[in-house]
This record gives C-alpha cells, sequence and structure tokens, in this order.
C-alpha cells in the first residue's frame, strides 16, 4: 500500500510561512487569509506528528525539525514548479498594471507601494492615473481604484475604504497681524478646495462642512479652487491656507509634520474608494494579494 501524503495545501501554507517566516506574508503571497495560512500549517503539524514553527510575539522560527522538513519541501516545490513550467502550464502574471486617480496615486498609493512590491519581487507594478470621474475600462489596467459610488455593472467591485473630510494647514500659516491658525479663526484664511463637490453626488462643499459645524454666514469665505486635491494638499502644505481633505490623503503629511489637523473636527463622507476588476480575474493570486494588502494598509490608517 502506497505511503500516503499530507495535503497540498498544507504543504503549501508551511512552504511559504517557512519562506517568510511570518503568517500574514504568507497569507498576502496566497491570496488567503491569515487565519487560512494558520490552519493548514496546525494541520500539517498534527498530521507530522511534530512542532514545524516556534511562535512568539515576534514571528515564527523554526524548529529543527521545520528546519529539516522546510529544506527537503522547498526543494520538492521547486521542482514541482519547474516540472509545470516545461510542459507548458501558463506562469503566474508577469505584471500588474494599477489604475488609480492621481490624489490617490500621488498621496496614498505611490508613498506605501513598496511594501506591495516586497511580496512580489519578481512582478513588474506599474500605476496609471485618471480624472477624478472615470469609469474602470480593462484597457486602463488589471486592476482599477475609483472614488465615488458604486455603479458599474459588470465589474467584481469591492469598497475599500470610506473616508472622512478633516482640516489641516501647515504648522506655519499665520495670519496677515501674526495670529497662529486655531480653529476659532481658520475662516479668515483662504479656504483651500477641489473640484469634488462639483463632479461628486453628496460630496460637501466648504459652505455645508462649516454650516455642519455651526458656521452660518459663509458670504466672506475667500475660497481657492484647483483641480485635483493632491494640488489642494500641496498647497497646503505650502501655506497657501487651510484645505479640507480626506483622511487617508493627508495622514502621510501629518504624520511626517508637514501639515497639522485642525481640530477634531471630522465629516463622514457617502462616497468612497473602490476597487474593481474584470470578474475573470477576481480569483487572480496577484489581484486576490494587492485587494488584501491594500484592505489592511487601509484599517491601519
Amino acid at each position: 500500500m502506497a505511503e500516503s501524503l499530507p495535503p497540498l495545501n498544507a504543504l503549501r501554507s508551511f512552504e511559504m510561512a517557512g519562506r517568510h517566516l511570518n503568517i500574514a506574508r504568507a497569507a498576502q503571497e496566497l491570496g488567503v487569509s491569515s487565519g487560512a495560512i494558520s490552519q493548514q500549517v496546525h494541520a500539517l503539524e498534527k498530521w507530522i506528528g511534530c512542532r514545524l514553527f516556534q511562535r512568539s510575539n515576534r514571528g515564527l522560527s523554526f524548529t529543527e525539525a521545520g528546519q529539516l522538513y522546510f529544506e527537503a519541501i522547498s526543494k520538492a516545490m521547486d521542482e514541482i514548479r519547474g516540472a509545470t513550467r516545461s510542459v507548458g502550464r501558463p506562469e503566474i502574471r508577469k505584471n500588474l498594471i494599477i489604475s488609480v486617480t492621481a490624489s490617490f496615486a500621488m498621496k496614498f498609493l505611490l508613498p506605501r507601494l513598496t511594501d506591495f512590491r516586497s511580496l512580489w519581487p519578481d512582478l513588474d507594478i506599474s500605476v496609471s492615473t485618471v480624472e477624478l470621474v472615470n469609469e474602470f475600462n480593462p484597457s486602463d489596467g488589471d486592476v482599477g481604484i475609483r472614488y465615488g459610488h458604486a455603479h458599474q455593472a459588470n465589474m467584481w467591485t469591492r469598497e475599500i475604504l470610506r473616508d472622512e473630510l478633516m482640516l489641516v494647514a501647515s504648522a506655519t500659516l499665520q495670519g496677515v497681524d501674526g495670529r497662529p491658525l486655531s480653529l476659532e479663526n481658520f475662516t479668515d484664511f483662504p479656504l483651500l478646495m477641489d473640484k469634488h463637490p462639483s463632479v461628486i453626488q453628496d460630496y460637501p462643499s466648504w459652505q455645508e462642512f462649516l454650516k455642519n459645524q455651526g458656521v452660518e454666514d459663509t458670504s466672506h469665505l475667500n475660497l481657492r479652487e484647483f483641480s485635483q486635491q493632491w494640488m489642494v494638499i500641496e498647497a497646503a502644505i505650502n501655506g497657501e491656507g487651510v484645505a479640507l481633505a480626506k483622511k487617508c490623503l493627508v495622514h502621510t503629511d501629518i504624520a511626517s509634520g508637514k501639515l497639522v489637523a485642525i481640530g477634531a473636527q471630522q465629516l463622514s463622507l457617502n462616497s468612497g474608494y473602490y476597487l474593481l476588476t474584470l470578474p475573470e480575474n477576481a480569483n487572480d493570486p496577484i489581484i486576490k494579494s494587492f485587494y488584501r494588502w491594500i484592505e489592511k494598509t487601509v484599517a491601519a490608517l
């Protein structure tokens, strides 16, 4: 009778966890949850009858048996991959094109994309930008991120972020009388705005935001309009005025000290960011990995 073998999924999970010595990284690379990786590794340990990893707050380390087993399994998995390639099975995709709005690309995605690249070091990842109001078209890329309300038919769509608006400005901003910027006097400064209120349904204008905060007289406002929100944010960094910006787009600049939040007022938005791809791409391991990565990245804000 042939000797039985452990389940292939358990072996794949163990090998990937062993490559990274990190459950979360292994899960992202395989496009599954961390819990699924942990369950598969535990099942393999139970099947074999010994511990393969030591677990601690710092991550994973091999037991002696685990190290020996990993060396053998990783060689075997490499041989399986080589054999599969030799008979002509298409390899995993070599590139990923991410189509996003310019502001999301510049102020959110690009400052963080190195982390995703580290998960797929052999993958050619490129970013293309579109205007704020622009439906995702497969010719734009492999996966798209759009802002607004989910409405595109015949697409696999997931909301990844429903954000808030907040007041931000340069910490060096001062009025003509030398008074420092504060919650009490920020409307004396130029108020920077973009085209969101005119093109996104239910997106609040400066006037609506201020009325929500109890400011009824908005006739005296000094508004400066820019075509995109990344321009508004850069203008605020340069001390041109006060910006009303999405929290996700200014998070990095606040953390670096380029911007400061004015007060604690935040206004929840009815619109959000959505990830889209063709339905037949929804189970692509790289696209699944990107979706899980960006979900985790957003959750960390």
